[in-house]
């Protein structure tokens, strides 16, 4: 069964016009920012601070751009002149600085290239994530890449029929690593040796952040779809719909418990399978090419961990991270054409804010790395997870990625290595678009009395963690000023290096040390 047909994709665009309506509107300042905002977030669109300028976000089903949309992307970045663009921890690209005109526009063409960006923002199943490199890593249980299609198809189907409560999240893991959090998110599936799923439900970040609960074991993938749709149905007949910040599924447990929730999933799962047919055949997703020669290991160790060796034999990847996120348009534009131009290749969008080029031959990933190494982050601090902040998102508190490149600069300034620094989850206020919560280290943005006066600061957290079967959120420790986190980190540098030891490993003897360093600034 194919569920993506030529009619779901129509309905998907029919209403773009009304919506170009309501844009123009917008932005001849006829409506305001929060009518704009239930209008526009279906079609993957927000207005940015200041409501003279918007931004569209692609949606990229577990992350994946194909050769021939990295060609369109390139082309469509070429035409339009554009200040940055950033690469989210929902596996996308946001395009910013937008007029209505350009969104539109983007909108139609992105949607001709198989980019379907409805629900991309607004009250819809958002954009699936899944482990970029499943497919082509070794120790994998399976290849989830043929499911994560067949879902990204499906949920498809949904948008244009069901008024969702809120938004609802799903992920896919290939079972070693988490980066996609499927332990926390509204729906996950975790690949097992047997070749079944372990799901996972009514997890979250954002405001009171909660672990999902286990929802079910040994699930056969052909029953995935079943599950979703069961999951869709839970959320709408029971979410509270009197208080929308409490419109997520992890409230819903909070509220149920967690055997009631099980109980009302599983009369929706047992009604879906009596009444509906989500059988689906599974896509050919085999890779192909062959690679012709081999990299060797001081071209691999020279590229600081930017290059990698794929399972496929004489294939590899290229890593690009731009610090923040921010991507050079130039750069992203050159290496997405290169790209496009080669055989077998697609990029995957990861939920750290970088992006894989996959199935390179030795020559094409020296070449895809040259066009990178000078935008891409090469030690663990500089490869720092950072929301787009409050100078472009209007629900930002501070401007997180001014607060962070702060930082690098008086290192950089002062002379300090910060190979030894952790990465670092910093977000612009409490919704956690950069992640702070499962950061070795995170911050969110917050406003600081000193002296009787209001000053920006941010919130530091330490010790959260994503990995798989023990996650841990952050423990807040208090705020420092956006103006003396340059200071804190330099101290935190310095005193890595005088030790010698890497942050994860220093840590695990010096809690106090760290706390009372902590507290100086806070």
């Amino acid at each position: 069964m194919t569920f993506l047909t030529e009619e779901v994709k129509a309905r998907l665009i029919k209403d773009l016009p009304k919506f170009a309506k309501v844009s123009e509107q917008f932005f001849n300042k006829e409506i305001s920012v929060n009518d704009y905002k239930g209008l526009s977030g279906p079609f993957g669109t927000y207005a940015e601070r200041g409501a003279n300028t918007g931004m569209f976000r692609l949606r990229l089903p577990g992350g994946r751009i194909t050769q021939k949309q990295l060609v369109f992307l390139a082309d469509l970045f070429t035409r339009n002149d554009l200040p940055h663009l950033h690469f989210t921890t929902g596996q996308s690209i946001q395009i910013h600085s937008l007029q209505g005109p350009q969104i539109i526009e983007m909108f139609k063409e992105c949607h001709a290239q198989g980019i379907y960006s409805r629900g991309g923002g607004g009250d819809h199943p958002r954009n699936i994530a899944a482990s970029p490199l499943r497919g082509v890593t070794p120790g994998e249980p399976f290849d989830i890449t043929p499911y994560v299609q067949v879902a990204s198809e499906y949920i498809l189907t949904l948008i244009p029929d069901f008024k969702m409560p809120r938004k609802l999240k799903i992920a896919f893991t290939n079972g070693l690593e988490n980066a996609t959090h499927v332990t926390f998110k509204d729906l996950g599936f975790w690949a097992q040796a047997d070749g079944t799923f372990t799901v996972y439900a009514a997890g979250g970040l954002g405001g009171n952040p909660r672990k999902g609960i286990l929802l079910d074991e040994k699930v056969d993938p052909s029953e995935m779809l079943y599950y979703i749709k069961a999951m869709v149905r839970t959320f709408i007949e029971n979410a509270d719909y009197k208080t929308r910040s409490k419109n997520r599924t992890r409230y819903m447990v909070a509220e149920m418990g967690e055997d009631k929730f099980r109980e009302t999933f599983n009369k929706f799962l047992l009604f879906t399978k009596r009444v509906e047919d989500l059988d689906y055949t599974l896509p050919d997703t085999t890779i192909t090419k062959t690679g012709n020669g081999k990299l060797t290991q001081e071209e691999l160790a020279k590229a600081n961990g930017l290059i990698g060796e794929q399972v496929q034999d004489g294939l590899y990847y290229v890593y690009y991270h731009p610090v923040g996120g921010h991507a050079q348009p130039v750069v992203a534009r050159d290496v997405f054409q290169y790209v496009g131009s080669l055989e077998g290749t697609e990029a995957r969008m990861t939920g750290e804010e970088g992006t894989y080029f996959i199935n390179l031959t030795a020559d094409e990933a020296r070449k895809v790395y040259d066009l990178i190494k000078d935008d891409s982050s090469t030690s663990n601090f500089s490869a720092s997870v950072c929301c787009v902040g409050a100078s472009k998102c209007q629900v930002g508190f501070q401007n997180s990625q001014a607060a962070y490149k702060d930082i690098l600069a008086h290192l950089k300034a002062e002379g300090i290595d910060d190979s030894l620094l952790p990465k670092i989850h910093i977000s612009g206020c409490p919704s956690s678009c950069g992640t702070h919560q499962i950061g070795t280290l995170g911050l969110h943005g917050f406003v600081k009395q000193v002296d009787g006066k209001p000053q920006p600061a941010f919130n530091l957290f330490k010790g959260g963690s994503d990995e798989l079967g023990v996650v841990t959120f952050g423990e807040p420790l208090g705020a420092i000023t956006t103006a003396d986190l340059p200071a804190f980190f330099a101290e935190l540098a310095q005193t890595l290096n005088d030790a010698g030891v890497a942050y994860d490993i220093w840590i695990q003897d010096h809690e106090a040390d760290f706390e009372a360093l902590a507290k100086k600034y806070i």
